[in-house]
Protein backbone atom coordinates (compact mmCIF):
# COMPACT_ATOMS: atom_id res chain seq x y z
CA UNK A 1 0.00 0.00 0.00
CA UNK A 2 0.92 3.46 -0.58
CA UNK A 3 1.32 5.80 2.29
CA UNK A 4 -0.56 8.48 2.84
CA UNK A 5 2.94 10.27 3.31
CA UNK A 6 3.64 9.76 -0.47
CA UNK A 7 0.57 10.30 -1.90
CA UNK A 8 0.54 13.92 -0.18
CA UNK A 9 3.70 14.52 -2.03
CA UNK A 10 2.31 13.59 -5.54
CA UNK A 11 -0.41 16.18 -5.07
CA UNK A 12 2.26 18.69 -4.02
CA UNK A 13 4.02 18.06 -7.03
CA UNK A 14 1.60 18.05 -9.24
CA UNK A 15 -0.67 21.16 -9.58
CA UNK A 16 -3.95 20.47 -10.02
CA UNK A 17 -4.54 23.10 -12.73
CA UNK A 18 -1.50 22.09 -14.96
CA UNK A 19 -2.47 18.50 -14.99
CA UNK A 20 -6.00 19.38 -15.89
CA UNK A 21 -4.97 21.80 -18.65
CA UNK A 22 -3.44 19.38 -20.74
CA UNK A 23 -6.99 18.06 -21.06
CA UNK A 24 -8.45 20.51 -21.19
CA UNK A 25 -8.27 24.23 -22.61
CA UNK A 26 -8.50 26.52 -19.56
CA UNK A 27 -8.96 29.79 -19.00
CA UNK A 28 -9.11 31.98 -15.76
CA UNK A 29 -11.80 33.12 -14.03
CA UNK A 30 -11.43 35.22 -11.12
CA UNK A 31 -9.27 33.16 -8.63
CA UNK A 32 -10.34 29.58 -10.86
CA UNK A 33 -10.29 28.25 -14.19
CA UNK A 34 -13.06 27.40 -16.41
CA UNK A 35 -13.24 25.12 -19.69
CA UNK A 36 -15.31 23.36 -21.52
CA UNK A 37 -15.61 19.37 -19.42
CA UNK A 38 -14.00 16.74 -20.55
CA UNK A 39 -16.65 14.27 -19.38
CA UNK A 40 -19.48 15.27 -21.39
CA UNK A 41 -20.28 17.07 -24.24
CA UNK A 42 -21.33 20.87 -23.64
CA UNK A 43 -20.76 24.40 -25.25
CA UNK A 44 -21.02 26.74 -22.64
CA UNK A 45 -18.52 26.05 -19.93
CA UNK A 46 -19.16 24.50 -16.71
CA UNK A 47 -16.06 22.96 -15.84
CA UNK A 48 -14.59 24.77 -12.53
CA UNK A 49 -10.81 24.22 -11.51
CA UNK A 50 -10.27 25.80 -8.06
CA UNK A 51 -6.65 26.06 -7.19
CA UNK A 52 -7.00 27.67 -3.63
CA UNK A 53 -8.76 24.00 -3.05
CA UNK A 54 -7.20 21.82 -5.39
CA UNK A 55 -9.97 20.45 -6.64
CA UNK A 56 -12.44 20.92 -9.72
CA UNK A 57 -16.11 20.57 -10.23
CA UNK A 58 -18.22 20.12 -13.52
CA UNK A 59 -22.00 21.91 -12.54
CA UNK A 60 -23.37 20.12 -15.67
CA UNK A 61 -22.53 16.59 -14.76
CA UNK A 62 -21.72 16.85 -11.28
CA UNK A 63 -18.04 15.42 -11.70
CA UNK A 64 -15.77 16.30 -9.07
CA UNK A 65 -12.69 15.45 -7.15
CA UNK A 66 -8.94 16.23 -6.96
CA UNK A 67 -6.29 15.61 -8.93
CA UNK A 68 -6.09 11.82 -8.49
CA UNK A 69 -9.80 11.87 -9.05
CA UNK A 70 -9.59 13.77 -12.20
CA UNK A 71 -6.91 11.38 -13.44
CA UNK A 72 -9.05 8.21 -12.14
CA UNK A 73 -11.80 9.59 -14.36
CA UNK A 74 -9.66 10.70 -18.20
CA UNK A 75 -7.43 7.57 -17.75
CA UNK A 76 -9.39 5.29 -16.62
CA UNK A 77 -7.61 4.20 -13.78
CA UNK A 78 -8.04 2.96 -10.49
CA UNK A 79 -6.87 4.83 -7.17
CA UNK A 80 -3.54 3.25 -6.91
CA UNK A 81 -2.77 3.16 -10.82
CA UNK A 82 -3.43 6.93 -11.09
CA UNK A 83 -1.31 8.19 -7.97
CA UNK A 84 1.84 5.92 -9.87
CA UNK A 85 0.56 8.06 -13.52
CA UNK A 86 0.78 11.35 -11.12
CA UNK A 87 4.56 9.83 -9.14
CA UNK A 88 5.94 9.18 -12.60
CA UNK A 89 4.56 13.00 -14.74
CA UNK A 90 6.39 14.75 -11.51
CA UNK A 91 9.54 12.11 -11.96
CA UNK A 92 8.84 10.09 -8.15
CA UNK A 93 9.98 7.39 -7.13
CA UNK A 94 7.43 4.54 -6.27
CA UNK A 95 7.69 2.76 -3.21
CA UNK A 96 8.18 -0.39 -3.31
CA UNK A 97 6.86 -3.07 -0.42
CA UNK A 98 6.73 -6.76 -2.66
CA UNK A 99 3.13 -6.63 -2.53
CA UNK A 100 1.22 -7.00 -5.10
CA UNK A 101 -2.45 -4.39 -5.73
CA UNK A 102 -5.43 -6.76 -6.51
CA UNK A 103 -6.51 -4.67 -8.99
CA UNK A 104 -3.00 -4.29 -11.00
CA UNK A 105 -2.29 -7.79 -10.64
CA UNK A 106 -5.52 -8.53 -12.28
CA UNK A 107 -5.04 -6.01 -14.92
CA UNK A 108 -1.60 -8.14 -15.62
CA UNK A 109 -3.32 -11.01 -15.42
CA UNK A 110 -5.67 -9.83 -18.75
CA UNK A 111 -2.86 -8.09 -20.67
CA UNK A 112 -1.47 -11.48 -20.81
CA UNK A 113 -4.38 -13.43 -21.80
CA UNK A 114 -4.99 -10.78 -24.13
CA UNK A 115 -1.97 -11.37 -25.72
CA UNK A 116 -1.98 -15.04 -25.70
CA UNK A 117 -5.80 -15.18 -27.23
CA UNK A 118 -3.76 -13.20 -29.91
CA UNK A 119 -1.33 -15.10 -30.50
CA UNK A 120 -3.73 -18.43 -30.55
CA UNK A 121 -6.00 -16.74 -33.16
CA UNK A 122 -2.99 -15.87 -35.56
CA UNK A 123 -2.17 -19.75 -35.39
CA UNK A 124 -5.42 -20.83 -35.97
CA UNK A 125 -6.42 -18.60 -38.81
CA UNK A 126 -2.96 -20.21 -40.45
CA UNK A 127 -4.13 -24.08 -39.32
CA UNK A 128 -5.49 -26.20 -42.03
CA UNK A 129 -8.94 -25.68 -39.71
CA UNK A 130 -8.53 -22.32 -40.42
CA UNK A 131 -8.13 -22.32 -44.24
CA UNK A 132 -12.17 -20.74 -44.88
CA UNK A 133 -11.25 -17.79 -42.80
CA UNK A 134 -7.62 -16.91 -44.13
CA UNK A 135 -9.48 -17.29 -47.67
CA UNK A 136 -12.36 -14.64 -46.94
CA UNK A 137 -9.11 -12.22 -45.77
CA UNK A 138 -8.00 -13.25 -48.70
CA UNK A 139 -11.36 -12.50 -51.19
CA UNK A 140 -11.48 -8.88 -49.55
CA UNK A 141 -7.78 -8.26 -51.54
CA UNK A 142 -5.57 -8.29 -47.54
CA UNK A 143 -1.76 -9.69 -47.97
CA UNK A 144 -0.47 -12.37 -45.62
CA UNK A 145 1.62 -8.81 -44.64
CA UNK A 146 -0.86 -6.98 -43.67
CA UNK A 147 -2.55 -9.78 -41.69
CA UNK A 148 0.35 -10.42 -39.97
CA UNK A 149 0.59 -6.32 -39.37
CA UNK A 150 -2.75 -6.30 -37.95
CA UNK A 151 -2.01 -9.17 -36.01
CA UNK A 152 -5.38 -10.96 -37.41
CA UNK A 153 -7.06 -14.24 -37.11
CA UNK A 154 -9.63 -16.77 -36.49
CA UNK A 155 -11.34 -18.21 -33.49
CA UNK A 156 -11.83 -22.00 -34.06
CA UNK A 157 -15.43 -23.40 -34.27
CA UNK A 158 -15.30 -24.69 -30.55
CA UNK A 159 -17.03 -24.03 -27.74
CA UNK A 160 -13.83 -24.09 -25.12
CA UNK A 161 -10.56 -24.24 -27.46
CA UNK A 162 -9.31 -21.22 -26.15
CA UNK A 163 -10.06 -21.53 -22.76
CA UNK A 164 -8.50 -25.17 -22.40
CA UNK A 165 -5.16 -23.09 -24.09
CA UNK A 166 -5.86 -20.33 -21.39
CA UNK A 167 -6.35 -23.04 -18.53
CA UNK A 168 -2.70 -24.98 -19.35
CA UNK A 169 -1.43 -22.00 -18.86
CA UNK A 170 -2.04 -21.30 -15.31
CA UNK A 171 -5.15 -18.79 -15.89
CA UNK A 172 -8.20 -19.23 -13.65
CA UNK A 173 -11.48 -18.99 -13.99
CA UNK A 174 -12.41 -15.64 -12.57
CA UNK A 175 -9.42 -14.11 -14.78
CA UNK A 176 -10.51 -15.63 -17.94
CA UNK A 177 -13.99 -14.13 -17.25
CA UNK A 178 -12.98 -11.00 -16.31
CA UNK A 179 -10.51 -10.94 -19.49
CA UNK A 180 -13.84 -11.49 -21.24
CA UNK A 181 -12.53 -14.11 -23.34
CA UNK A 182 -14.79 -16.45 -21.71
CA UNK A 183 -18.49 -16.61 -19.95
CA UNK A 184 -19.89 -18.86 -17.53
CA UNK A 185 -21.93 -21.99 -18.91
CA UNK A 186 -25.11 -22.67 -17.13
CA UNK A 187 -23.32 -26.22 -15.52
CA UNK A 188 -20.83 -23.86 -14.09
CA UNK A 189 -18.31 -23.87 -16.69
CA UNK A 190 -16.71 -21.40 -18.95
CA UNK A 191 -17.04 -21.30 -22.60
CA UNK A 192 -15.33 -19.43 -25.34
CA UNK A 193 -16.49 -15.38 -25.93
CA UNK A 194 -15.80 -15.88 -29.12
CA UNK A 195 -16.46 -19.03 -31.76
CA UNK A 196 -15.68 -19.49 -35.78
CA UNK A 197 -15.02 -15.45 -36.54
CA UNK A 198 -12.71 -13.45 -37.88
CA UNK A 199 -10.78 -11.62 -35.21
CA UNK A 200 -9.70 -7.71 -34.97
CA UNK A 201 -7.28 -7.48 -31.62
CA UNK A 202 -7.24 -3.96 -30.43
CA UNK A 203 -4.49 -2.42 -29.58
CA UNK A 204 -3.94 0.32 -27.20
CA UNK A 205 -1.31 3.11 -27.57
CA UNK A 206 1.47 1.52 -25.92
CA UNK A 207 1.15 -1.54 -27.87
CA UNK A 208 -0.97 -4.09 -25.32
CA UNK A 209 -3.91 -6.10 -27.15
CA UNK A 210 -6.64 -5.18 -25.01
CA UNK A 211 -9.62 -6.08 -26.14
CA UNK A 212 -11.11 -8.16 -29.55
CA UNK A 213 -13.74 -7.62 -32.05
CA UNK A 214 -14.99 -10.85 -33.68
CA UNK A 215 -16.63 -10.66 -37.39
CA UNK A 216 -18.61 -13.80 -38.77
CA UNK A 217 -17.61 -14.20 -42.43
CA UNK A 218 -19.55 -16.82 -43.75
CA UNK A 219 -23.97 -16.30 -44.72
CA UNK A 220 -24.38 -19.41 -42.77
CA UNK A 221 -22.94 -18.21 -39.60
CA UNK A 222 -25.24 -18.15 -36.16
CA UNK A 223 -25.39 -14.96 -33.91
CA UNK A 224 -24.84 -11.04 -34.72
CA UNK A 225 -22.56 -9.98 -37.36
CA UNK A 226 -19.59 -8.85 -34.67
CA UNK A 227 -19.31 -10.03 -31.07
CA UNK A 228 -16.89 -7.47 -29.13
CA UNK A 229 -14.77 -7.45 -25.74
CA UNK A 230 -17.06 -5.57 -23.54
CA UNK A 231 -15.95 -3.04 -20.73
CA UNK A 232 -12.70 -4.42 -18.64
CA UNK A 233 -10.21 -3.26 -16.01
CA UNK A 234 -8.16 -2.50 -19.17
CA UNK A 235 -10.17 -1.98 -22.07
CA UNK A 236 -13.03 0.44 -22.01
CA UNK A 237 -14.49 1.22 -25.91
CA UNK A 238 -15.02 4.89 -25.30
CA UNK A 239 -11.37 5.72 -24.85
CA UNK A 240 -9.95 3.50 -27.53
CA UNK A 241 -9.53 3.73 -32.01
CA UNK A 242 -8.79 0.77 -33.58
CA UNK A 243 -5.29 1.00 -35.05
CA UNK A 244 -4.49 4.49 -33.20
CA UNK A 245 -1.29 2.28 -32.11
CA UNK A 246 0.16 2.55 -35.91
CA UNK A 247 -1.32 5.76 -36.75
CA UNK A 248 -0.13 7.43 -34.02
CA UNK A 249 2.89 7.62 -36.09
CA UNK A 250 2.42 8.71 -39.40
CA UNK A 251 4.02 11.48 -40.63
CA UNK A 252 0.80 13.81 -40.82
CA UNK A 253 -1.48 16.12 -38.64
CA UNK A 254 -4.35 14.51 -40.42
CA UNK A 255 -6.09 11.56 -39.36
CA UNK A 256 -9.29 9.57 -41.50
CA UNK A 257 -11.83 8.27 -39.15
CA UNK A 258 -13.60 4.98 -40.66
CA UNK A 259 -16.60 3.07 -39.38
CA UNK A 260 -15.15 -0.17 -39.32
CA UNK A 261 -12.18 -2.40 -39.14
CA UNK A 262 -12.03 -3.68 -42.96
CA UNK A 263 -12.14 0.19 -43.99
CA UNK A 264 -8.99 1.02 -41.76
CA UNK A 265 -6.99 -2.32 -42.29
CA UNK A 266 -7.44 -1.60 -46.60
CA UNK A 267 -6.58 1.99 -46.25
CA UNK A 268 -3.58 1.02 -44.82
CA UNK A 269 -2.51 -1.39 -47.27
CA UNK A 270 -2.96 1.03 -49.72
CA UNK A 271 -0.56 3.42 -48.23
CA UNK A 272 -2.71 5.67 -45.85
CA UNK A 273 -1.80 5.24 -42.40
CA UNK A 274 -3.36 7.54 -40.72
CA UNK A 275 -6.72 5.21 -40.70
CA UNK A 276 -8.25 4.67 -37.31
CA UNK A 277 -12.13 3.46 -36.80
CA UNK A 278 -13.91 4.58 -33.38
CA UNK A 279 -15.66 1.09 -31.81
CA UNK A 280 -19.30 2.44 -32.02
CA UNK A 281 -21.37 4.27 -34.24
CA UNK A 282 -20.19 7.79 -33.43
CA UNK A 283 -17.08 8.92 -32.02
CA UNK A 284 -16.76 10.43 -28.02
CA UNK A 285 -15.54 13.26 -26.50
CA UNK A 286 -12.86 10.95 -24.61
CA UNK A 287 -11.75 9.82 -28.28
CA UNK A 288 -11.85 13.13 -29.72
CA UNK A 289 -9.22 13.69 -27.06
CA UNK A 290 -6.94 11.00 -28.61
CA UNK A 291 -7.37 12.27 -32.08
CA UNK A 292 -6.81 16.08 -30.71
CA UNK A 293 -3.49 14.49 -29.45
CA UNK A 294 -2.10 13.37 -32.88
CA UNK A 295 -4.23 15.44 -35.30
CA UNK A 296 -5.12 18.76 -36.02
CA UNK A 297 -7.91 17.77 -38.44
CA UNK A 298 -9.83 14.79 -39.04
CA UNK A 299 -11.70 13.44 -42.33
CA UNK A 300 -14.54 11.60 -41.35
CA UNK A 301 -15.52 8.62 -43.73
CA UNK A 302 -18.34 6.51 -42.95
CA UNK A 303 -20.86 4.81 -44.92
CA UNK A 304 -23.14 6.15 -47.00
CA UNK A 305 -26.26 4.75 -45.30
CA UNK A 306 -28.87 6.54 -42.77
CA UNK A 307 -27.01 4.79 -40.33
CA UNK A 308 -23.45 6.46 -41.62
CA UNK A 309 -24.99 9.95 -41.87
CA UNK A 310 -26.15 10.05 -38.36
CA UNK A 311 -23.05 9.21 -37.15
CA UNK A 312 -21.56 11.95 -38.95
CA UNK A 313 -24.04 14.51 -37.48
CA UNK A 314 -23.14 13.61 -34.09
CA UNK A 315 -19.56 13.18 -34.12
CA UNK A 316 -19.42 16.35 -35.85
CA UNK A 317 -20.07 18.51 -33.14
CA UNK A 318 -17.70 16.77 -30.44
CA UNK A 319 -14.76 17.02 -32.28
CA UNK A 320 -15.57 20.79 -32.84
CA UNK A 321 -15.87 21.01 -29.67
CA UNK A 322 -12.34 19.61 -29.12
CA UNK A 323 -10.76 21.89 -31.86
CA UNK A 324 -10.35 20.01 -34.22
CA UNK A 325 -10.81 20.65 -38.08
CA UNK A 326 -13.63 18.28 -39.20
CA UNK A 327 -13.70 17.27 -42.88
CA UNK A 328 -16.30 14.74 -44.46
CA UNK A 329 -15.50 12.71 -47.04
CA UNK A 330 -18.07 11.69 -49.56
CA UNK A 331 -17.58 8.50 -51.77
CA UNK A 332 -19.20 7.55 -54.55
CA UNK A 333 -19.59 4.32 -56.75
CA UNK A 334 -18.68 2.68 -53.58
CA UNK A 335 -20.56 1.81 -50.18
CA UNK A 336 -17.07 2.41 -47.84
CA UNK A 337 -13.48 2.86 -48.36
CA UNK A 338 -12.38 -0.61 -48.81
CA UNK A 339 -14.75 -1.35 -51.80
CA UNK A 340 -13.95 2.10 -53.05
CA UNK A 341 -10.27 1.20 -53.13
CA UNK A 342 -10.58 -2.07 -54.41
CA UNK A 343 -12.58 -0.69 -57.59
CA UNK A 344 -11.33 2.06 -58.63
CA UNK A 345 -7.55 2.20 -56.58
CA UNK A 346 -5.72 4.26 -54.27
CA UNK A 347 -4.88 7.37 -56.35
CA UNK A 348 -8.82 7.76 -56.85
CA UNK A 349 -9.31 8.16 -53.51
CA UNK A 350 -6.39 10.35 -52.85
CA UNK A 351 -8.42 12.76 -55.13
CA UNK A 352 -11.57 12.61 -53.09
CA UNK A 353 -9.72 13.02 -50.00
CA UNK A 354 -8.10 16.39 -51.40
CA UNK A 355 -11.59 17.75 -52.54
CA UNK A 356 -13.40 16.70 -49.53
CA UNK A 357 -16.11 19.29 -47.91
CA UNK A 358 -15.46 21.42 -44.26
CA UNK A 359 -18.29 19.99 -41.84
CA UNK A 360 -20.39 23.43 -42.58
CA UNK A 361 -20.75 22.72 -46.32
CA UNK A 362 -21.48 18.92 -45.76
CA UNK A 363 -24.62 19.81 -42.45
CA UNK A 364 -26.02 22.77 -45.36
CA UNK A 365 -25.85 20.67 -48.39
CA UNK A 366 -27.67 17.13 -46.45
CA UNK A 367 -30.14 20.11 -44.85
CA UNK A 368 -30.94 20.72 -48.74
CA UNK A 369 -31.30 17.39 -49.83
CA UNK A 370 -34.53 16.86 -47.56
CA UNK A 371 -36.20 19.83 -49.23
CA UNK A 372 -37.19 20.68 -52.93
CA UNK A 373 -36.67 24.10 -52.71
CA UNK A 374 -38.10 24.40 -56.41
CA UNK A 375 -41.48 24.69 -54.35
CA UNK A 376 -42.21 27.47 -51.54
CA UNK A 377 -43.31 25.32 -48.98
CA UNK A 378 -39.36 23.77 -49.59
CA UNK A 379 -37.97 26.51 -49.34
CA UNK A 380 -39.55 27.97 -46.26
CA UNK A 381 -38.43 25.07 -44.60
CA UNK A 382 -35.40 24.74 -45.81
CA UNK A 383 -34.45 28.68 -44.54
CA UNK A 384 -36.07 27.79 -41.41
CA UNK A 385 -34.27 24.64 -40.39
CA UNK A 386 -30.87 25.97 -42.41
CA UNK A 387 -30.70 29.22 -40.22
CA UNK A 388 -31.17 27.74 -37.30
CA UNK A 389 -27.88 25.55 -38.02
CA UNK A 390 -26.43 28.93 -38.94
CA UNK A 391 -27.19 30.18 -35.71
CA UNK A 392 -24.74 27.73 -33.77
CA UNK A 393 -21.96 29.03 -36.09
CA UNK A 394 -19.48 31.61 -35.73
CA UNK A 395 -20.00 35.69 -36.55
CA UNK A 396 -17.47 35.27 -39.41
CA UNK A 397 -18.58 31.64 -40.46
CA UNK A 398 -22.43 32.77 -40.86
CA UNK A 399 -21.70 36.19 -42.84
CA UNK A 400 -19.79 34.01 -45.57
CA UNK A 401 -22.63 30.93 -45.83
CA UNK A 402 -25.49 33.30 -45.36
CA UNK A 403 -24.54 34.68 -48.68
CA UNK A 404 -24.21 31.68 -50.56
CA UNK A 405 -27.36 30.56 -49.02
CA UNK A 406 -29.08 33.72 -50.22
CA UNK A 407 -27.41 33.24 -53.51
CA UNK A 408 -29.18 29.58 -54.21
CA UNK A 409 -32.66 30.86 -52.81
CA UNK A 410 -32.42 34.12 -54.80
CA UNK A 411 -33.02 36.52 -51.66
CA UNK A 412 -31.58 39.34 -49.37
CA UNK A 413 -28.53 38.10 -48.07
CA UNK A 414 -30.12 40.27 -44.90
CA UNK A 415 -32.89 38.25 -44.95
CA UNK A 416 -30.85 34.87 -44.20
CA UNK A 417 -28.65 36.47 -41.37
CA UNK A 418 -31.69 38.26 -39.53
CA UNK A 419 -33.36 34.63 -39.11
CA UNK A 420 -29.76 33.20 -38.30
CA UNK A 421 -29.19 35.77 -35.74
CA UNK A 422 -32.87 35.67 -34.39
CA UNK A 423 -32.45 31.78 -34.04
CA UNK A 424 -28.40 32.60 -32.04
CA UNK A 425 -30.22 34.86 -29.66
CA UNK A 426 -32.82 31.92 -28.99
CA UNK A 427 -29.85 29.34 -28.63
CA UNK A 428 -28.10 31.49 -26.34
CA UNK A 429 -31.09 31.79 -23.96
CA UNK A 430 -32.06 28.34 -24.14
CA UNK A 431 -28.34 27.38 -23.17
CA UNK A 432 -28.54 29.95 -20.31
CA UNK A 433 -31.95 28.58 -19.26
CA UNK A 434 -30.31 25.10 -19.02
CA UNK A 435 -26.73 26.30 -17.05
CA UNK A 436 -29.13 28.05 -14.35
CA UNK A 437 -31.25 24.96 -14.11
CA UNK A 438 -28.26 22.80 -13.71
CA UNK A 439 -26.74 25.02 -11.43
CA UNK A 440 -30.17 25.44 -9.51
CA UNK A 441 -30.62 21.76 -9.45
CA UNK A 442 -27.23 21.03 -7.90
CA UNK A 443 -27.51 23.77 -5.46
CA UNK A 444 -30.52 22.67 -4.06
CA UNK A 445 -30.11 18.55 -4.20
CA UNK A 446 -33.11 18.16 -6.70
CA UNK A 447 -32.57 15.27 -9.16
CA UNK A 448 -30.06 13.62 -6.99
CA UNK A 449 -30.23 10.59 -4.63
CA UNK A 450 -27.19 11.67 -2.96
CA UNK A 451 -28.80 13.73 -0.23
CA UNK A 452 -32.50 12.37 0.19
CA UNK A 453 -32.80 14.14 3.48
CA UNK A 454 -32.14 17.79 2.07
CA UNK A 455 -35.58 18.32 0.25
CA UNK A 456 -36.91 18.13 3.91
CA UNK A 457 -34.64 19.84 6.15
CA UNK A 458 -33.73 22.35 3.08
CA UNK A 459 -32.78 24.79 5.86
CA UNK A 460 -30.93 22.98 8.24
CA UNK A 461 -28.91 21.51 4.71
CA UNK A 462 -27.80 24.82 3.66
CA UNK A 463 -26.56 25.40 7.25
CA UNK A 464 -24.59 22.79 7.15
CA UNK A 465 -23.47 22.95 3.63
CA UNK A 466 -22.17 26.79 4.55
CA UNK A 467 -21.32 25.10 8.14
CA UNK A 468 -18.84 22.84 6.26
CA UNK A 469 -17.33 24.70 3.94
CA UNK A 470 -15.85 27.62 6.64
CA UNK A 471 -14.58 24.73 8.59
CA UNK A 472 -12.97 23.80 5.43
CA UNK A 473 -11.35 26.75 5.17
CA UNK A 474 -10.92 27.64 9.02
CA UNK A 475 -9.37 24.44 10.12
CA UNK A 476 -8.57 25.45 13.74
CA UNK A 477 -12.30 26.26 14.30
CA UNK A 478 -13.51 22.67 14.21
CA UNK A 479 -12.82 21.57 17.52
CA UNK A 480 -14.20 24.02 19.20
CA UNK A 481 -17.48 23.94 16.50
CA UNK A 482 -18.01 20.32 18.06
CA UNK A 483 -18.55 21.04 21.39
CA UNK A 484 -21.39 23.30 20.77
CA UNK A 485 -22.27 20.74 17.76
CA UNK A 486 -22.13 17.42 17.95
CA UNK A 487 -22.30 15.58 14.72
CA UNK A 488 -25.86 13.80 16.35
CA UNK A 489 -27.56 17.39 15.69
CA UNK A 490 -26.89 17.30 12.06
CA UNK A 491 -30.28 17.33 10.44
CA UNK A 492 -29.10 15.06 7.42
CA UNK A 493 -27.61 12.19 6.88
CA UNK A 494 -24.60 12.50 4.26
CA UNK A 495 -23.94 16.64 5.89
CA UNK A 496 -23.57 14.11 9.31
CA UNK A 497 -20.73 11.51 7.65
CA UNK A 498 -18.95 14.36 6.47
CA UNK A 499 -18.53 16.37 9.32
CA UNK A 500 -17.99 13.21 11.19
CA UNK A 501 -14.55 12.55 8.90
CA UNK A 502 -13.60 16.26 9.34
CA UNK A 503 -13.29 15.24 12.93
CA UNK A 504 -11.79 12.24 12.74
CA UNK A 505 -9.15 13.16 10.04
CA UNK A 506 -8.80 16.73 12.65
CA UNK A 507 -8.11 14.50 15.15
CA UNK A 508 -5.56 12.12 13.61
CA UNK A 509 -3.04 15.54 13.17
CA UNK A 510 -4.21 15.37 9.41
CA UNK A 511 -4.78 18.52 7.85
CA UNK A 512 -8.49 18.10 5.93
CA UNK A 513 -8.23 18.27 1.78
CA UNK A 514 -9.85 16.81 -1.05
CA UNK A 515 -7.18 13.78 -1.40
CA UNK A 516 -8.27 12.75 2.47
CA UNK A 517 -11.93 13.11 2.36
CA UNK A 518 -13.19 11.88 -0.80
CA UNK A 519 -11.85 8.63 -0.77
CA UNK A 520 -13.76 8.17 2.52
CA UNK A 521 -17.46 7.87 -0.07
CA UNK A 522 -18.24 6.91 -3.55
CA UNK A 523 -17.55 8.57 -6.29
CA UNK A 524 -20.78 10.60 -6.96
CA UNK A 525 -21.06 11.16 -3.02
CA UNK A 526 -16.96 12.96 -3.32
CA UNK A 527 -18.13 15.00 -6.46
CA UNK A 528 -21.01 16.78 -4.51
CA UNK A 529 -18.52 17.05 -1.68
CA UNK A 530 -15.78 19.05 -3.72
CA UNK A 531 -19.08 20.89 -4.94
CA UNK A 532 -19.91 21.84 -1.09
CA UNK A 533 -16.39 22.86 -0.30
CA UNK A 534 -16.14 25.50 -3.02
CA UNK A 535 -19.53 26.91 -2.83
CA UNK A 536 -19.45 30.88 -3.54
CA UNK A 537 -22.45 30.85 -1.17
CA UNK A 538 -19.90 29.93 1.72
CA UNK A 539 -20.59 32.18 4.83
CA UNK A 540 -17.87 34.63 6.19
CA UNK A 541 -16.12 32.99 9.50
CA UNK A 542 -18.77 35.20 11.40
CA UNK A 543 -21.70 33.64 10.87
CA UNK A 544 -20.18 30.53 12.38
CA UNK A 545 -22.36 31.10 15.46
CA UNK A 546 -25.42 31.50 13.55
CA UNK A 547 -24.89 28.26 11.24
CA UNK A 548 -24.93 26.01 14.56
CA UNK A 549 -27.82 27.98 16.12
CA UNK A 550 -29.45 26.92 12.87
CA UNK A 551 -28.10 23.32 12.93
CA UNK A 552 -29.38 23.20 16.31
CA UNK A 553 -32.56 24.68 16.13
CA UNK A 554 -33.76 22.86 13.09
CA UNK A 555 -32.67 19.40 14.88
CA UNK A 556 -34.98 19.66 18.10
CA UNK A 557 -37.79 21.46 15.46
CA UNK A 558 -40.55 18.64 15.70
CA UNK A 559 -41.37 17.17 12.52
CA UNK A 560 -45.52 18.45 11.27
CA UNK A 561 -46.68 14.81 12.41
CA UNK A 562 -45.07 14.66 15.60
CA UNK A 563 -46.26 18.04 16.24
CA UNK A 564 -49.46 17.04 15.83
CA UNK A 565 -49.54 14.67 18.33
CA UNK A 566 -47.89 16.44 21.26
CA UNK A 567 -50.04 17.85 23.65
CA UNK A 568 -50.45 21.58 24.57
CA UNK A 569 -47.77 21.45 27.73
CA UNK A 570 -45.22 19.70 25.14
CA UNK A 571 -45.57 21.79 22.55
CA UNK A 572 -45.21 24.64 25.31
CA UNK A 573 -42.07 22.94 26.07
CA UNK A 574 -40.60 22.59 22.67
CA UNK A 575 -41.49 26.19 21.69
CA UNK A 576 -39.56 26.84 25.16
CA UNK A 577 -36.58 25.35 24.14
CA UNK A 578 -36.02 27.15 20.78
CA UNK A 579 -35.79 30.10 21.98
CA UNK A 580 -33.59 29.59 24.83
CA UNK A 581 -31.03 28.25 21.75
CA UNK A 582 -31.81 31.27 20.13
CA UNK A 583 -30.69 33.37 22.69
Amino acid sequence: MLSQEFINEVKERNDITDVISGYVSLKRSGRNSKGLCPFHSEKTPSFTVYGDTASFYCFGCQAGGDVIGFIRRIENLDYVEAVKFLANRAGMAIPEDGKNDGLTHMRLRIREQNREAGRFFYRSLYSPEGRQALAYFHSRGLTDETIRRFGLGWSPDSWDQLVKHLRELGYKKEEILAADLGYSSRKGGVIDRFRNRVMFPIIDLQGNVVAFGGRKFTEDATGGKYVNTSDTLIYKKTNHLFAMNIAKNSKTRELILCEGYMDVIALHQAGFSNAVAALGTAVTPQQARVLHKYADRVVLSQDGDEAGQKSIARSIPIMKDEGLDVRVLEITGAKDPDEFIRKYGPERFKMLLDGCSNDIEYSILRIGKQYDIDTDDGRLHYLREVCEYLSGLGTLEREVYAGRIADRLGIEKSAVLSQAEASARRRLRAEKEKEFREMANSTAGVGNKINPDRSSHLRGSNAEYKLLAILFRHQDKLPGTVQKLPPEYFVTEFGRRIYEQFIDINQSGQEIDVTQLTPRFSETEGSEIVRILNSDEASAIGDLDTLIDVITTEHFKPKPQEAANLSEDELLMQMSRLKKLKK
